[in-house]
């Protein structure tokens, strides 16, 4: 999983947007959430998720 994910973010990292500003997204992998997580749960995996530089951050409970 980790292969996985180093090389899907090398290949599709933005770092930088139309202007040159740096956004560094990750557009390519996305995170869903379950009922099942307790709060604290949510927020490491939130941490995680954006460290990569994820976008799309979902929760059961907004969908």
């Amino acid at each position: 999983i980790a292969r996985r994910v180093k090389d899907t973010r090398d290949g599709h990292l933005i770092e930088a947007d139309g202007e040159g500003r740096a956004v560094n997204r990750l557009e390519a992998i996305a995170s869903l959430g379950g009922a099942a997580l307790d709060n604290e749960e949510c927020s490491l995996i939130v941490k995680a998720m954006r460290a990569l530089g994820l976008v799309y951050i979902e929760h059961q409970a907004r969908i």
